[in-house]
């Protein structure tokens, strides 16, 4: 017998309360009894009379108005109705936790595409999904108000209940960090466990260890240390003239230096500003270059990282980025694979400011043969399995999908550059040849979120 089907919510012409009636064929096929049970949508309950549905349509349950009301059920389009050892359950209710702009009523800005792609990827699965900050929460009720895609009505702010599961999809640090967000995470993480998925950010400098410790790593993590004093990073700088100095904090590629010792003892940088412009300068030794950024600390920790000799395509840098994402079985898969190349001139490569993108594949037939082609995509697929273990087994949060930035040196050997704990997933979806990864970037992770509520059925 099955335990779910999935099911339209209608409102009952019945005037009694507390009252939900399904047609005898979903009862049967639930193993269901009429009679008295506990019926539960996200965080709310309440107690209801179950009773076979005499008229209506074959694949509606009709719920009476007291019902809809107290748990906030949203009629008209399809849930999954889940029986479980404590009664029934209406699911799954997906919060998507993030930093929403709005104008005119419904989210703007560049996040208001990747909602819609959720939350459509969600509909699909059955899923009812919502947009939701942290100043959206009412703890004592329960609820959050939320925004939701009402078909082609568009969207539509609406109270619900506090939902299953939470996917993190914050892509400010700033505002990630902001206290009232971080105790409203932490409040949803003791609440949901396992199903609150990529909480937060990443700290550079913990990857770096993180890394550094699994044996089949070390060949593949570039040398760096945590700058803690002038004294400590001098050494460091010295044995190696060409360094990269990152936030350990920092995303997008912004506030990283490029600095490079000169024969004559002068340290020349770049710094990456918030426009994507260069801002170049000189210092006159390792000591004066490492004073003027010493009071850069007091804002946050800095990683400096030994610059690798890396392959350029060209004559522009590139690195490969990865979109390692888990499945509706909870298993790591890699969705999407390609080089992203830096504008002439630039220290980075991220397409947000200018680069562009290219199949890997495309791109390593141009510079090798077939048999160091085959070497190098072994050592992609090795270092796309190991990451997302290590990560995971030290993170200690749910991981559902991670960003690699990948470099390749002179050699053919690939090197690290980073983890990324919110990848980019470009929200335009055109049409053409990577179409189909590009919807799968936004089905997977609702895919997950159903696996981690199913997960607590079994």
């Amino acid at each position: 017998m099955a335990s779910s089907k999935a099911i339209r919510i209608a409102p009952s012409s019945l005037a009694h309360s507390g009252v939900l009636a399904l047609p005898r064929g979903y009862l049967k096929e639930l193993s269901l009894q009429p009679g008295d049970l506990q019926l539960f949508f996200g965080a709310k309950q309440a107690r209801i009379q179950l009773r076979p549905s005499e008229k209506g349509a074959a694949d509606t349950a009709y719920v009476s108005a007291d019902l809809l009301r107290e748990l906030h059920l949203p009629t008209g389009g399809k849930l999954t109705l889940h029986k479980t050892g404590a009664g029934l359950r209406f699911g799954w209710l997906l919060g998507i936790l993030a930093n929403v702009k709005t104008e005119h009523g419904q989210p703007t800005g560049q996040q208001k595409q990747v909602f819609k792609n959720l939350l459509n990827a969600a509909a699909g699965e059955n899923l009812y999904a919502y947009v939701f900050s942290a100043a959206d929460i009412d703890w004592a009720e329960a609820t959050v108000t939320g925004y939701h895609l009402e078909g082609k009505a568009g969207w539509a702010w609406r109270k619900l209940p506090l939902p299953d599961v939470v996917y993190d999809q914050i892509i400010s640090r700033a505002y990630s960090n902001r206290p009232d967000v971080a105790e409203a995470r932490e409040r949803l993480k003791s609440l949901l466990g396992k199903r609150f998925f990529n909480p937060g950010y990443f700290n550079k400098w913990q990857v770096h260890q993180w890394l550094q410790s699994d044996r089949r790593m070390l060949e593949h993590v570039p040398d760096a240390i945590c700058f803690e004093s002038v004294a400590q990073a001098a050494p460091f700088l010295y044995q190696h003239p060409d360094v990269y100095v990152k936030p350990v904090h920092g995303s997008l590629g912004i506030g990283i230096i490029r600095a490079r010792r000169r024969p004559d003892g002068r340290m020349f940088y770049q710094i990456k500003t918030k426009d994507g412009s260069l801002r170049q300068q000189y210092a006159g030794s390792v000591s004066v270059f490492l004073k003027k950024f010493e009071k850069r600390l007091k804002k946050g920790p800095y990683l400096i990282q030994r610059t690798l000799r890396l392959k350029s395509w060209q004559g522009r840098p590139f690195d490969i980025r990865i979109l390692l994402q888990k499945d509706g079985a909870g298993v790591w898969n890699r969705t999407k694979m390609f080089c992203r190349i830096a504008q002439q001139g630039q220290i980075t490569s991220n397409l947000s400011t200018g680069g562009d993108a290219l199949a890997v594949k495309q791109l390593l037939h141009e510079m090798y043969d077939d048999t160091k082609v085959r070497r190098i995509m072994k050592q992609l697929k090795d270092i796309s399995s190991a990451v997302p273990q290590v990560i995971e087994q030290q993170n200690g949060g749910t991981v559902g999908e991670l960003g690699l930035d990948l470099g390749l040196d002179e050699n053919g050997n690939i090197w690290v550059i980073e983890v990324n704990a919110k990848p980019w997933k470009k929200p335009n979806i055109e049409e053409g040849e990577w179409r189909d990864l590009a919807l799968l970037a936004f089905v997977r992770p609702v895919q997950f979120a159903k696996y981690l509520c199913e997960s607590d059925l079994r």
